[in-house]
């Protein structure tokens, strides 16, 4: 058998690499998580396990954090390693740094499982299928395989790799819909489907058996939270939907929180929703503006849409979440406070706001360069490590748009203190406007999701750097 040792720096659950566990481990090989960045803990990790690849799930923002300690690893080791994650399948030139052997583009685990027996067998590696493989000075550049469908043909996810660790102090977890049939300006998913056009159907999910399957495996790893179901599509297919949740009711007696477009936010959806103990949804407004929504982002609803759907939830009793940019390609102060008026009229329950983070290679980057709020040598490695950092983009007050973050959450829950924030915005941001944002941020981040307090502290604690 083979032995993969992945390494994470930040201290979250990710899904991706719970199905790599379970993938490796269905097939017979092993798989081993180290969980942070101090390059004497992970030499003596490496030592003591002695893998015969190591890994990394990459997204671009810890792009340039992960190649650093990738470099450190091969002063010390002539072990293989392998990036994965969205950053290489998007960006698969990352292959030619120094540090770096091999890399995976899209789906992982039949790759993994492939790869591992193929170094278990002392066999070539360069012609696996999704992998790009360095090798005599030449790159092997392969072609992704047909996307996994039915979606069950994926080895159950296993989260074991994460005991022990704090990790487990997050709520449960279940990825059952992969995929998004969207087209929004500003994320990855237009990219990910060009990659894999002609190569099967791109939104798929879980048999209902198989989607309980999962919530299973989260619910006897994590804490007992309201699961949490972060696909990006629910509500696409109601019946399938409905039937998910009787499924869950009978399963535990948690609640459970979801993300829901607004297009998708019916009055049959919202029903299904209240019936099986919705405990929250969040919602994509993105912004207040219905220029700035069809022009900057192709987000294409109007607000008297946002409107109705925030009146059939309230009117099913369920709470929401709201998700907001500002500093945007072209976006005006007016229009930062349009998406704060209508998050009043909404009653948004838990708004939340991040400044833009424009991602190389998406069409909204694209425009901001047309533009000229980026110049044509901007790339990856100017990529934030958390949204709650200050707008990049030129030509925009940063300070100003650093204190309309700070009071975005404030601005919206207490209406009548307009006129005293908007005195506050001409003060230059400081450690107090920090603090008190944190303190709105976190306490409307607890309370969407349901977390008990004592595990909530203990993930701030360990997740503060990427906050």
């Amino acid at each position: 058998m083979a032995h993969m040792l992945m390494i994470q720096t930040q201290p979250a659950p990710y899904a991706g690499t719970a199905y790599l566990n379970g993938a490796a481990r269905s097939a017979g090989h092993e798989f081993s998580l180290f969980l942070g960045g101090d390059i004497g803990r992970i030499s003596k990790a490496i030592l003591e396990i002695r893998p015969d690849l190591i890994g990394f799930s990459c997204m671009t923002c810890f792009c340039s954090e992960i190649l650093h300690l990738a470099g450190q690893i091969k002063k010390i080791s002539t072990i293989p390693i392998i990036l994965g994650g969205p950053h290489p399948t998007l960006f698969p030139d990352v292959i030619n740094d120094s540090s770096i052997d091999m890399i995976c583009r899209g789906e992982g685990e039949f790759a993994l499982m492939d790869l591992l027996a193929a170094i278990d067998a002392g066999g070539p590696v360069e012609q696996i299928p999704n992998l790009w493989v360095k090798k005599n000075g030449a790159i092997h550049s392969n072609d992704v395989r047909r996307l996994a469908e039915p979606l069950d043909r994926i080895p159950l996810i296993d989260w074991s790799c994460y005991t022990g660790t704090p990790v487990r102090d997050s709520s449960p977890i279940a990825f059952l819909v992969r995929g998004c049939p969207y087209s929004c300006t500003y994320c990855f998913n237009e990219a990910m489907r060009g990659i894999y056009r002609g190569r099967g159907r791109y939104v798929r999910h879980f048999s209902v058996e198989r989607s309980l399957a999962e919530i299973d495996a989260a619910l006897r790893f994590f804490r007992p939270n309201p699961v949490l179901f972060n696909s990006d599509s629910f509500g696409m297919d109601l019946p399938w939907m409905e039937e998910l949740l009787a499924g869950f009711s009978r399963l535990t007696a948690l609640p459970f929180v979801l993300l829901l477009r607004p297009e998708l936010a019916t009055e049959r959806c919202i029903e299904i929703l209240a019936k099986y103990r919705c405990h929250s949804v969040a919602i994509g407004v993105e912004s207040g503006s219905e220029r700035v929504r069809k022009e900057m982002l192709n987000r294409r609803y109007s607000n008297s849409d946002l409107l109705n759907v925030a009146h059939r939830l309230h009117a099913r009793g369920i709470r929401f979440r709201t998700y907001n940019m500002i500093g945007l390609p072209s976006e005006t102060e007016a229009e930062i406070w349009e998406t704060i008026h209508l998050n009043i009229q909404m009653g948004a329950d838990f708004p939340r706001g991040a400044v833009f983070t424009p991602m190389p290679n998406t069409r909204l980057a694209e425009i901001a360069k047309e533009r000229h709020y980026l110049g044509d040598d901007f790339e990856c490695d100017r990529i934030p490590s958390t949204i709650l950092s200050n707008t990049i983009l030129k030509g925009v007050d940063p300070a100003r748009i650093q204190n309309l973050l700070y009071f975005f959450q404030t601005a919206i829950l207490f209406p009548g203190g307009e006129s005293l924030i908007r005195r506050l915005l001409r003060i230059h941001p400081n450690r107090f406007f920090k603090f008190w944002f944190y303190l709105i941020y976190a306490y409307l981040h607890r309370k969407s999701e349901g977390r008990a307090f004592a595990s909530y502290l203990r993930y701030l604690f360990y997740n503060r750097k990427h906050i």
